[in-house]
């Protein structure tokens, strides 16, 4: 389980530095996406490999998140040793048994190839599938680095009570900024899109890595002006849909890279998962340099950024900051509750909205309470509904708390 108190007083004290910012927490699914630059393979990458994997290390440990999408890693059993290190029992992980021009998973090429990797949750994640997307095409063997092909891990995701069904994907495009580079990059952005469409039209898809391109421009010298994800990008009206979460980062002048100018590195969510964003929430995690002070100046870990995204399975889709009841200021009861509920003000609360969920995220009761002053109540009773878990949203301007419920 995550450790629920410390990230709240952690994203508390944040929140009050900035208007939005993205923290873990325990009642969301926390995302994030990390080029580990050559992991365990100094001759290509930092020179300190013991350096590296105890940076890291700190770093994962500091973002606790529920699930990473690893691009870059190199040294196998160094990386076993780093995802133990967080705690086997908390956490497991898999490796691609494929990279460029390896398709075996065994061999020098596959040892000193860079390879994508997944880190979760264990505690949150069942039902878990892996698999190598695009693997039986030639053009996507080409277009992919000659063989890094998407890596997805399937599986279900539970948070308080709530389940949903997860496809992730792990990319690392062509690297390059070339002409040729841009086009095989595109060729493969199209055929994974047209792959996605036609065997996973209708399931929750986040596609995250390492894109080796911009998505609201590119870093092409010989082609653009637009994305080679062109293809995913601007697929915004159909069924089948994609959202850019991580394109106003780009637009808003943000990098993922030290010493490079563009978002590089992205998170791109079916219109499926939409309803499940918390808004805002997309962010570049360079405040890591509070853990790894020299992490830019001395280049000892990665050149990349880690890349962060939040998701409420509720379906609880706001920017407003998470707190606890007590810290919020209300007491919900009785739990389990009968025909009725009271939610009591312990602090005076103005602008209040009281929202009552089920399962699926659908809104069963909602109230605009206005003022609550310290010591009074509101009383909503529900007649007919079906026994189950519940969640009760009570929310102002400034900040939200969330309270599961058993109906008896």
């Amino acid at each position: 389980m995550k450790k629920t108190l410390p990230v709240i007083l952690l994203s508390l004290a944040i929140y009050c530095s900035k208007p939005v910012s993205a923290q873990s927490t325990a009642i969301t699914l926390d995302v994030v996406s990390w080029n580990m630059e050559w992991f365990g393979y100094p001759p290509s990458g930092p020179s300190n490999e013991d350096l590296q994997e105890a940076n890291a290390k700190k770093i994962l440990r500091y973002l606790n998140a529920d699930l990473y999408g690893m691009v870059e890693v190199v040294d196998s059993m160094r990386f076993r040793r780093l995802v133990d290190s967080l705690g086997n029992n908390e956490y497991g992980f898999f490796i691609s048994p494929f990279c460029s021009n390896n398709s075996t998973g065994t061999g020098n090429s596959w040892l000193s190839g860079q390879k994508l990797a997944f880190i979760y949750r264990k505690s949150i994640f069942s039902n878990i599938r892996t698999r190598g997307l695009l693997r039986s095409s030639v053009s996507a063997n080409t277009n992919w680095a000659s063989g890094r092909f998407p890596y997805m891990f399937s599986a279900t995701a539970t948070i308080n009570s709530v389940s949903k069904d997860i496809n992730f994907i792990v990319i690392h495009g062509k690297a390059g900024s070339t002409a040729n580079d841009y086009d095989r990059r595109k060729a493969g952005a199209q055929e994974l899109k047209d792959t996605l469409d036609a065997q996973f039209a209708n399931t929750i898809n986040i596609i995250i890595g390492d894109y080796n391109d911009a998505l609201n421009t590119t870093i092409s010298t010989g082609s653009g002006p637009a994305s080679s994800f062109q293809p995913i990008i601007a697929d915004s009206t159909d069924a089948d849909h994609y959202k850019s979460i991580t394109l106003p980062l780009g637009v808003a002048g943000q990098s993922s890279m030290i010493n490079f100018p563009n978002v590089v590195d992205n998170h791109v969510i079916s219109n499926e998962l939409t309803p499940y964003y918390v808004l805002n929430s997309a962010k570049i995690r360079n405040d890591i340099t509070a853990v790894v002070p020299d992490y830019i100046t001395t280049h000892n870990t990665s050149d990349h950024y880690p890349v962060f995204s939040q998701f409420s399975l509720e379906g609880l889709i706001t920017g407003i900051p998470v707190v606890t009841p007590t810290a919020f200021g209300i007491q919900v009861s009785p739990n389990p509750f009968g025909s009725s509920l009271r939610v009591t003000a312990t602090k005076s609360l103005a602008n209040v909205q009281v929202r009552l969920l089920n399962m699926q995220g659908q809104i069963i009761h909602t109230k605009s309470l206005g003022f609550l002053s310290a010591g009074s109540s509101y009383e909503p009773s529900f007649t007919d509904l079906p026994r189950g878990i519940y969640f009760m949203q009570v929310e102002t301007k400034q900040q939200r708390t969330v309270v599961k419920l058993t109906h008896l």
